[in-house]
């Protein structure tokens, strides 16, 4: 079957995407494996429209059935290869396979985690990707910066006068040039992140330990971008 768009992702970029599609008449199909960094979200208030904020989870389920009601096809699937085609485009899943006259990759950014540390338990509970999202609800608190590049910086500059202080754990790497009256570096390497429900401090492979309330992951740099003429990739 021909589609004139194919959307690849299910998060709000792809589905967002998709509801301008349909109400101008293309026939749509968003293709997503049902996963998005939205839906790991705690709690969103600064989006327009929920005076009480929204949990991410639930504003994920919400985009998703706002497609559907519009009409909008929606498959879980998993994208293993696309292709330039004399129509248009090639989209084949792990099921299946489809034609498209236009494709729109939507499927997000990767989260750059660290190798050596296990985080995924606390995130949502004090691990955070987005200084500017969700440096708010740290305020007057204590946090650490994970990372030792530029974006790591640039990360720690969002929060300089929103916290009360920062560490920037490079986790081994060089010292980056920073200085602030509020900003201190350590460059040991980390054992663990601790807590009991939450982050709470952060153990070093020296045995030693530091307190902090919450940990923004900004290691390597903020985005890649790739464009190939003929694309043959997993998403």
């Amino acid at each position: 079957m021909l589609y004139d768009v194919i959307i690849i992702g299910t998060g709000p970029a792809g589905i967002s995407a998709s509801l301008y599609a349909k109400r101008g008449n293309l026939k749509t199909l968003v293709i997503g494996t049902n996963e998005s960094s939205l839906s790991k979200t705690d709690i969103i208030e600064n989006y327009y429209g929920f005076e009480n904020g929204i949990n991410g989870k639930e504003l994920y389920k919400i985009g998703i059935k706002q497609a559907k009601n519009l009409g909008v096809e929606i498959r879980k699937e998993e994208v293993i290869k696309i292709e330039i085609t004399s129509q248009g485009f090639f989209v084949k899943t792990t099921t299946d396979e489809y034609e498209a006259l236009t494709v729109i990759l939507a499927t997000g950014n990767k989260r750059n985690r660290p190798k050596n540390i296990k985080i995924e338990d606390y995130e949502g509970k004090g691990i955070s990707y987005c200084a500017i999202c969700d440096g708010f609800f740290y305020r007057n608190k204590s946090v650490s910066v994970l990372g030792s590049g530029n974006y790591a910086l640039s990360e720690t500059n969002d929060l300089i006068n929103i916290v009360k202080d920062i560490t920037i754990l490079t986790n081994g790497e060089p010292a980056p040039e920073f200085r602030a009256d509020n900003v201190k570096i350590d460059t040991r390497k980390i054992k663990e992140i601790q807590g009991e429900n939450k982050v709470e401090e952060i153990e070093f492979e020296d045995g030693d330990t530091i307190k902090t309330e919450g940990v923004f992951v900004a290691q390597g740099v903020a985005r890649k971008y790739r464009i190939c003429k003929k694309i043959r990739s997993s998403y």
